[in-house]
């Protein structure tokens, strides 16, 4: 059995971190917990099998350095922590090992990023069930627990900030037709993942109605915007029909500025 004796042990600049020479030739650098675990020290002599297991437990520290630190940010879901150790390069054995600690230690729990994420999204953004959803399926949340989560949310939550985007909206798109808004306001709830249900309850709730007098001189507005693009009037008329404005309205205001 050849045997390498330890020669010295150098602090690198880096806290906590030093570098193993052995036969007087540098061999590794280790972590202060894999120094103080494998006892290493000058005079120590290792074989290869223990050199080997000193490697493999320092790669294992690294990695789970690594993963700790892109924790310190934020939650982060089983997924998400092993496409990132495999990106940095770490082998199946290792990240199965950091997996399994951060697992006991209570770091990974997708049940809980599921609950923190819902509750971020409901408080921070105007997304609803699907688009939520969504998110979490890219995060690499299991089904059943996307599933599971989103059944708890309170409906009445739901409607609330569907209906606080709804009145944004509707201050979006004051200068179009009644008709437009109104299309225009249930496709941006769908877009942004509410069900039929609050789309219509929420629309519903604002009790919007069309003012004659708004419209008309929204109507105005967009034929001194527009009119020059057409020298047909009947295609000038097509145009705001697409835009929502009823057919007798348009005529009045054409023969108005006539």
């Amino acid at each position: 059995m050849i045997l390498a004796k330890v020669t010295k042990i150098q602090a690198q600049k880096r806290k906590g971190r030093y570098n193993v020479y052995l036969d007087g030739e540098y061999a590794f650098p280790v972590g202060e917990t894999t120094l103080v675990d494998f006892r290493l020290m000058n005079g120590v002599e290792l074989d290869d099998k223990q050199i080997k297991e000193i490697q493999s437990r320092e790669n294992i520290n690294k990695a789970y350095g690594d993963a700790v630190n892109y924790l310190s940010y934020q939650l982060r879901t089983e997924k998400e922590m092993r496409d990132y150790l495999y990106k940095k390069e770490y082998g199946s054995p290792v990240i199965y090992s950091v997996m399994e600690r951060l697992a006991k230690l209570n770091y990974l729990d997708d049940e809980a990023y599921a609950t923190s994420f819902i509750n971020t999204q409901l408080n921070t953004t105007a997304n609803g069930p699907r688009i939520i959803q969504q998110k979490m399926v890219q995060k690499g949340v299991p089904a059943n627990i996307i599933e599971d989560k989103l059944a708890e949310v309170d409906e009445d939550r739901l409607l609330e900030n569907a209906t606080e985007f709804a009145s944004k909206q509707v201050r979006k798109q004051r200068h179009k037709s009644f008709q437009q808004m109104m299309t225009k306001l249930k496709q941006s709830l769908y877009q942004k993942g509410y069900s039929g249900d609050i789309v219509s309850q929420a629309i519903d709730d604002l009790d919007l109605e069309r003012d004659d007098d708004t419209e008309q001189e929204n109507l105005v507005a967009m034929i001194n915007k527009v009119q020059h693009r057409y020298d047909n009037p009947s295609k000038l008329i097509n145009y705001l029909m697409t835009k929502g404005y009823r057919y007798d309205a348009i005529k009045r205001a054409l023969s108005n500025e006539d």
